[in-house]
This record gives structure tokens, C-alpha cells and sequence, in this order.
């Protein structure tokens, strides 16, 4: 794993997460909080965690701090944005940071268990990328179910419009 690699990745991860708050945008208000009972139950706590982990995560691997959400940062969808826009600066500026040294720097967040294993800085990344993949398409489920506009979130699709349908 190499920083290009992951400043193209950054790149799609946030193009994948504007095209999501485009079609959550079209909701009511009571769409936006209806509990599916299914993964964080309403989209507002799916978007909230899913920007709450790439913020938490990035802050943690470029700083050594924790700096978690809280109920104010997901207020509304307004907030939720706001938050992840922080989030995506912090992103955008340590990927293009990254040396192969920090790549291979261990990690492990204080809260784990004692008896976890550290992450390489790549392999935290990775996760967080992937985390936010999983998420994100439970969401287009979630919005699929209310009728709202979804899209192909599929890495191939980011920079290549002609070949979604």
C-alpha cells in the first residue's frame, strides 16, 4: 500500500459520501429518522457513525487524540455535513502526508483491549475506507426502501459515468 494509492482512494471515499448525502437530502424529516431496526437503525445515526469513525480515526492516526462526536454533531443533517466536512479536510491532508514510514507505523487505540494487536497505519486506513463502504451501502438499502434516489457507489463508477446505466 503506497500514499497515491490511498490519496485516490481518500478521493473516491468522498465522492462516494457527497453522491449518499445527495440522495439523503431528498428525504422528510421523518424519513430521515425512521428506524429501520436494521444496522444504526435511522440514517441520520448511519451518516453520523459513518463520518463520526472516518473523524475519530484520522484525527486519532494524525494526532495521537481522541476527539469523538456528540449528540450536537448530528443535530440535524446540517451538522452531520459540517462534521464530516472537518473530517474530510483532515482525511484529505494526512493521506497526502503519508510516508512509507508512517504507512508502516503501528497503531492501537487506547480504549481497545489490552490484549489487542496494533494496526499498521495502512491497515487502519483500509478499514476505515471499508468501513465506510459497508455503511454506506446499507444506506442506499435504507433509502432504496423509501423510495429515494440512490446510485452505484462501485469504485469503478467514480470518474467513469459512462458506465453507469
Amino acid at each position: 500500500m503506497n500514499r497515491d494509492s490511498l490519496v485516490k482512494h481518500a478521493a473516491y471515499t468522498y465522492w462516494a459520501n457527497h453522491e449518499l448525502v445527495r440522495c439523503v437530502e431528498t428525504l422528510t424529516p421523518e424519513q430521515f429518522d425512521h428506524d429501520f431496526k436494521y444496522s444504526m437503525g435511522t440514517l441520520r445515526v448511519q451518516l453520523a457513525h459513518i463520518a463520526g469513525v472516518e473523524y475519530w480515526w484520522f484525527t486519532y492516526l494524525s494526532t495521537g487524540e481522541l476527539d469523538f462526536f456528540t449528540d450536537e454533531d448530528f443535530a440535524s443533517l446540517d451538522t452531520i455535513k459540517a462534521k464530516w466536512a472537518k473530517a474530510e479536510k483532515i482525511v484529505s491532508t494526512y493521506v497526502a502526508s503519508l510516508t512509507d514510514e508512517e504507512l508502516q507505523r503501528e497503531v492501537k487505540p487506547p480504549f481497545w483491549k489490552p490484549e489487542s494487536k496494533p494496526f499498521k497505519v495502512w491497515e487502519a486506513i483500509l478499514q476505515v475506507f471499508n468501513h465506510s463502504t459497508d455503511h454506506r451501502a446499507q444506506s442506499l438499502y435504507m433509502l432504496h426502501q423509501l423510495g429515494a434516489p440512490t446510485f452505484q457507489q462501485d469504485y469503478l463508477f467514480w470518474g467513469h459515468p459512462e458506465l453507469v446505466e
